[in-house]
């Protein structure tokens, strides 16, 4: 039987369910995504967050 887990609110210090935790497909996603991705590039995603949907990215 599994547990269910509500990982917003219970894996803020971490994963509790470890290799059992359904997101690990997400996990690896987002630890190849900050590999490969440089750090000016990542500041500009995060930047473009707070524009209005309409504004186009600063280049």
């Amino acid at each position: 039987m599994s547990r269910q887990v509500n990982c917003q609110e219970e894996c803020t210090n971490g994963c509790i369910l470890g290799d059992q935790c359904p997101n690990l497909e997400y996990l690896a996603k987002a630890r190849k995504l900050l590999q490969e991705t440089s750090i000016d590039k990542l500041i500009e995603i995060s930047d473009s967050r707070f524009l209005p949907p309409d504004a186009p990215a600063a280049k």
